[in-house]
């Protein structure tokens, strides 16, 4: 658009129907347009030929506060370089009225009205340019009355726009500014989406970072309703209470279901204290996965609440595995325990040393009197054996104590028969039997004093795992064979011997820290240590120590030691281990 006016329209009787055309053109044109620029350019193109103005302009609402002046925002004419020398218009009385009070401006000649000041637009063009006479300015207004901006007519000669022509640019006027509207109306709706869009990639982000916390923390979360007692398990923390995620399930059956039956009370007890005193629930406690394998757990936990009340409506909280922290402090209690122990027993070994030496001399002196009978000889020679056991394990109390004694050939078909024969008046009072089945010729080199006492602590903890007193005999049975190097690493030969009783065997809950030290069953009696070093006995000759139990009915365990012939040299990353 933007041609000369005279080629607008025919003379002819046709022009009625051009202009609904146009009209209807226009209007189709403006309702699909999502272009300001096109949509203002399309008006004021239309509405010249619609009026047949020489000269359009199109200025734009642009009032600030202090109500002064408008934009040009586009043009139409057959020059459109007369509109470079245009001033802005400012708010004189034609101007207001279009602009501010949104009425409808024609004037047959403007420069004969009376508030026509030289600030308006088209007064003066150009020197050369003949002055704007007739004037039509119609205001483009929004579905909600607010002023979008102005279109505005001129021509050089006078009386050139009529009533017609004035309703036909209102027309137009009223096509802009729906569209306009609808534009205005889809760019806040665009922008509002974005916002959406940007709330919504902001809450991800933020999501995603809570979670790589969590998980960098190795964090679950959950939630939970006291009205319903259900709870809301995430992914790692169902992984945790071994359960399915977002599963439906009560607090009180996985509960029942996972929390190690020693810790169960605590837990309850815990959450009602929380209840009744609000702030942050916490708790550690251990939980057992279906094949028995326990973990600790620390669950932490803020009350949520009802609109406007105090009351406690539920809680959400984070669980964590603290099973690595909780066996530091268990392994540092039990190396301080071990330090205090060391210090006690080295100071008693000191102090029975004296004694000791004495009672072995008082042996020694009974010993040599030749009108001591042999079978008391036999029995002093059994206590001078153990004595001078007793003065090795008081040697080996003392701090930082290396044995010092060289191996030597152990033969245990004769070591074992002597220690079962030591407790053999503890078997009878007890009603217990003892059956050995030894292979010939069980020999290995070792330190015959720890050796000794390995046997010695299993063959008491087998006569200790009968309920005393028994209500019927029982049996201990000891077997001893032969490994050869097929069986072993290396070709490493060594010796397996069985210690079998049938006691009533080792409840679940203590199978997995009963090598521990300080660990006992035999409550006032035990001291927690025995089979500690028992097995630190073993695996300094190079052995291992194993154990099978069974409760119930029928009961018993099985202890298997498995010693090499020689004390294998220092490890190396090459060396393969002895294998039970």
């Amino acid at each position: 658009m933007g041609s000369d006016s005279t080629k607008a329209f025919s003379p002819d009787g046709s022009q009625n129907e051009q202009r609904l055309r146009l009209l209807v053109e226009t209007g189709i044109l403006l309702a699909s347009e999502r272009s300001l620029d096109v949509i203002v350019q399309a008006a004021l193109d239309a509405g010249l030929h619609l009026c047949s103005a020489r000269y359009g302009a199109f200025f734009y609402n642009n009032i600030g506060d202090n109500d002064k002046s408008y934009s040009l925002y586009k043009e139409a004419g057959p020059d459109l370089n007369i509109f470079a020398t245009v001033p802005e218009p400012h708010c004189t009385e034609i101007p207001k009225d279009s602009f501010l009070n949104q009425l409808i401006v024609r004037s047959p000649d403007i420069t004969r009205d009376p508030r026509f000041t030289e600030n308006l637009p088209f007064a003066a063009l150009s020197p050369n340019h003949p002055p704007v006479r007739s004037y039509l300015s119609v205001p483009v207004r929004s579905r909600a009355g607010e002023s979008l901006g102005c279109l505005i007519y001129g021509h050089p000669d006078v009386d050139s726009f009529t009533p017609a022509s004035e309703d036909l640019v209102a027309t137009i006027a009223s096509q802009a500014a729906v569209a306009i509207d609808n534009l205005r109306l889809s760019e806040n709706l665009t922008y509002e989406i974005s916002q959406v869009d940007a709330a919504r990639a902001l809450q991800r982000e933020t999501s995603e970072r809570l979670r790589q916390a969590l998980d960098a923390a190795q964090l679950g979360t959950w939630t939970w309703d006291r009205a319903t007692d259900l709870l809301d398990l995430d992914e790692r923390a169902a992984y945790l209470f071994h359960a399915e995620p977002h599963a439906p399930i009560t607090r009180t059956a996985l509960r029942k279901r996972v929390v190690a039956i020693e810790d169960q009370a605590y837990t309850a007890e815990n959450l009602e204290r929380f209840l009744e005193t609000g702030g942050i629930y916490t708790a550690e406690y251990r939980v057992e996965s279906p094949d028995g394998i326990q973990t600790w757990l620390s669950a932490s936990g803020n009350a949520t609440f009802a609109p406007n009340s105090p009351d406690i409506i539920g809680m959400v909280g984070t669980v964590q595995d603290i099973t690595t922290r909780k066996t530091q402090e268990t392994a540092l209690r039990q190396s301080e325990k071990l330090a205090a122990t060391g210090r006690l027993a080295a100071t008693i070994a000191h102090e029975i040393n004296n004694p000791l030496e004495a009672v072995t001399n008082l042996i020694y002196l009974s010993r040599t009197d030749p009108d001591v009978p042999e079978p008391v000889q036999q029995l002093l020679e059994t206590a001078d054996a153990e004595l001078a056991r007793v003065a090795q394990i008081a040697q080996q109390t003392l701090g930082f104590y290396r044995d010092t004694t060289r191996p030597i050939e152990i033969k245990l078909n004769d070591l074992l028969h002597s220690v079962v024969d030591l407790f053999e008046r503890k078997m009878v009072t007890r009603k217990i039997s003892c059956t050995l089945d030894l292979e010939p010729d069980l020999c290995i080199h070792g330190l015959q004093g720890e050796i000794r006492q390995v046997f010695s602590n299993l063959i008491v903890n087998a006569i200790d795992a009968f309920t005393y007193p028994m209500l019927k005999p029982g049996r201990i049975h000891i077997r001893g064979r032969h490994l050869h190097g097929a069986k072993f690493g290396g070709g490493q030969e060594a010796v397996s011997i069985l210690i079998c009783d049938e006691g009533s065997g080792i409840s679940p809950t203590a199978r997995a820290r009963i090598f521990s030290p300080f660990f006992t069953t035999k409550l006032s009696v035990g001291t927690g240590l025995g089979l500690w070093v028992t097995r630190g006995f073993v695996e300094k000759q190079g052995g291992t120590i194993c154990f099978h139990t069974r409760t119930g009915d029928p009961s018993g365990t099985i202890f298997r030691v498995v010693l090499p012939v020689h004390i294998p040299p220092p490890r190396t990353a090459s060396t393969p281990p002895l294998r039970a």
